[in-house]
């Protein structure tokens, strides 16, 4: 067999072979099942990742503060959470910045239970209430507190309940383990067959964004990372930003009908009219690009209450 022959078979097992595999890129979406990760959800089932050239391996949170958890402990590489999770990290916590915004808040509303009866009017009724949040220290924890303070109440003059998210808050809700909650778009829908449900506080419109936050682009569903691993993985970062990029514009350009096809099976639950009304909502709130405004970022660290200074909170290097 000459030596040209050989060469040409060498190459062909070289090819056959393929190059090296992208890294893996351990990726948390905060809120399971919650309206707000649609980008994450979309830039996974559409492909996009693995066509940005990423092995990303996503893992679901029932809420997002053990999300976050995860990503200091170093099981995760990347979080699709809150930006007010990375505004209200104290010292102690190690440097975690947002690069990029999926929606103009986190589309919640602080609703009544159907059960709690009469009697709350206001937030200010809420003194001495049990209160519904996905999760302890989460992004709808820190909403609640924000709105108790500006009702003159402190975090402890309610009594927060962990009651996840989808299904398992709804049913909090529907059966009275809380009196009130800080809820998703669906649940607020849902519990609205029933009758009539009293919103306090309501952040799942531009017009509830601008009266809760007094901002017109609030950072709410956000993606983040450790300040290290985006200095040292500049150009994977770059890349989940394209794929989120591409997962927005398909949104946008085939609409809610088509985002409710390739959302994960069962996430709609039984009445999939109800859940398109929602799809349709979550997809009107994308943000117009993955930017983090300004003053949105500094809106958000006004919502905690502290943290660190809103400058070291967020970086636009990645997006295009």
């Amino acid at each position: 067999m000459s030596k040209s022959i050989l060469w040409s078979l060498f190459a062909l097992l070289l090819a056959g072979c393929g190059g090296p595999k992208a890294e893996p890129v351990r990726f948390g979406i905060a809120a399971q099942q919650s309206p707000s990760q649609i980008l994450a959800y979309l830039a996974r089932d559409l492909g996009l990742f693995g066509k940005a050239g990423l092995n990303v391996q996503v893992e679901e949170f029932s809420g997002s503060s053990k999300a976050m958890q995860s990503l200091i402990g170093g099981s995760l590489d990347v979080v699709s959470g809150y930006h007010e999770q990375v505004a209200g990290l104290d010292a102690s916590a190690p440097p975690i910045r947002t690069f990029y915004a999926l929606t103009n808040s986190q589309m919640v509303a602080l609703a009544v239970s159907p059960r709690a009866g009469s009697g709350i009017e206001s937030i200010a009724d809420l003194r001495g209430r049990a209160v519904g949040v996905t999760a302890l220290g989460s992004a709808t924890h820190i909403l609640l507190n924000y709105l108790l303070a500006r009702s003159g109440l402190g975090a402890t003059d309610v009594t927060p309940v962990a009651i996840g998210t989808a299904s398992r808050s709804l049913a909090a809700m529907e059966r009275g383990a809380v009196e009130a909650g800080v809820v998703s778009d669906f649940t607020v829908r849902t519990l609205e067959r029933g009758g009539t449900v009293r919103i306090l506080a309501d952040t799942r419109t531009p017009e509830g964004v601008r009266a809760t936050y007094g901002v017109e682009r609030y950072p709410g569903a956000a993606v983040f990372a450790k300040q290290e691993w985006l200095r040292a993985h500049p150009d994977t970062a770059r890349k989940l930003c394209r794929a989120l990029d591409e997962a927005r514009a398909w949104a946008l350009t085939n609409g809610p009908d088509a985002v409710l096809a390739k959302l994960p099976a069962g996430q709609s639950g039984d009445d999939e009219k109800l859940y398109r009304e929602v799809v349709r909502t979550a997809v009107a709130m994308l943000l117009p690009s993955g930017r983090i405004d300004p003053d949105g970022a500094r809106a958000a660290s006004k919502t905690v209450g502290g943290g660190r200074p809103p400058g070291e909170t967020y970086t636009n290097d990645f997006v295009q």
